[in-house]
């Protein structure tokens, strides 16, 4: 395979900003098609981003020989029943996060995906970050001794309209933990391992949306670490982006003109700058090379099904006002 075609499920304003053009600086993917249900709007788009050719139904477009995959970047709850006739038409899936409104859906499109024999990534970003892969192999390495407890924190000052669709529980799912905490709470797990219990809080106070727009979720994890992500639609951006303390050290990605981790061990503190990282390049690239063999997945569809599993706890923590236990 030289290359993979792909077809994007959901030509939003994540999609034309961020991944159509990542995907076009990549050499091994190429975009095919446009989904839109505007006809015209999908024409204009297809001429900006050079595809082949527009689609204004979804069974067209899954329809159309040349296609090798979908990026799906709808909202989350049209990802399951798109996901599932994706696979069944044998194309490989890159599916927005969440990867659907609950676990009962995220495990029936990793079964569809599993029967039709069809790759399934979801879009986990962070993962891709040089920054938190360092941080992996710290941990991995043991660097800073038993880790005791975690901090990441995901707060965008970022007013909804009263239309938009990540409000509407009914297509969201969710919130501010639905929206910003399925990143921070897959970094956590990737990190850590599994989930064992899950307290959270809700508050809708400053825009009394119908969604929570601010949560707090505190995990522990099956290794005994404890850690909390704080979400906000409504507050300012935190410069901390991740701590972690254990034993021997500490670790902290911060945000000072670019991202930056402060590594402290045994008395001795090193500073490590990065450089701006397109993290939708890297997964397209990563994408390709697991399809062709060349790689194995750093997101599975397993990984999309625990995500679910944990936020879908941490809303029941919030309305039950106890610990939820999660059997893994």
């Amino acid at each position: 395979m030289d290359n993979l075609k792909w077809g994007v499920i959901g030509a939003g304003s994540v999609a034309q900003r961020r991944s159509i053009p990542a995907m076009q600086k990549t050499s091994k993917n190429e975009l095919h098609a446009i989904l839109s249900r505007d006809p015209k709007r999908g024409q204009l788009l297809a001429e900006r981003f050079g595809a082949a050719v527009s689609y204004t139904d979804m069974n067209d477009l899954l329809a159309d020989p040349e296609l090798d995959a979908v990026y799906i970047a709808t909202p989350v709850f049209l990802h399951a029943q798109q996901a599932i006739a994706a696979a069944e038409k044998g194309l490989h899936i890159l599916c927005d996060k969440p990867l659907s409104l609950d676990q009962d859906q995220s495990q029936k499109i990793v079964d569809a995906c599993k029967s039709n024999g069809v790759n399934l990534q979801i879009c986990f970003l962070f993962r891709f970050h040089s920054c938190f892969q360092k941080v992996r192999q710290w941990l991995i390495e043991d660097y800073f001794g038993t880790v005791i407890y975690a901090r990441m924190p995901f707060m965008k000052n970022a007013p909804k309209n009263r239309d938009d669709w990540h409000i509407d529980p009914a297509k969201s799912g969710g919130g501010s933990i639905m929206d910003l905490g399925a990143h921070s709470i897959d970094l956590l797990r990737w990190f850590f391992g599994e989930v064992a219990d899950v307290s959270a809080f809700c508050s809708d106070f400053v825009y009394s949306y119908p969604v929570e727009e601010t949560g707090l979720v505190m995990l522990q994890f099956e290794n005994g670490v404890q850690a909390i992500t704080e979400t906000s639609f409504a507050a300012q951006l935190s410069p901390q982006v991740l701590e972690i303390y254990g034993t021997d050290g500490s670790v902290i990605v911060y945000n000072e003109n670019g991202w930056k981790i402060r590594r402290e061990t045994k008395g001795q503190i090193d500073i490590i700058e990065s450089q701006f990282e397109d993290l939708f390049q890297q997964q397209f690239e990563h994408f390709f090379r697991c399809v062709v063999g060349e790689d194995y997945p750093i997101v599975t569809g397993l990984d999309g099904v625990r995500n679910n599993q944990i936020i879908s706890a941490a809303y029941e923590s919030a309305n039950l006002k106890r610990v939820i236990h999660i059997e893994n």
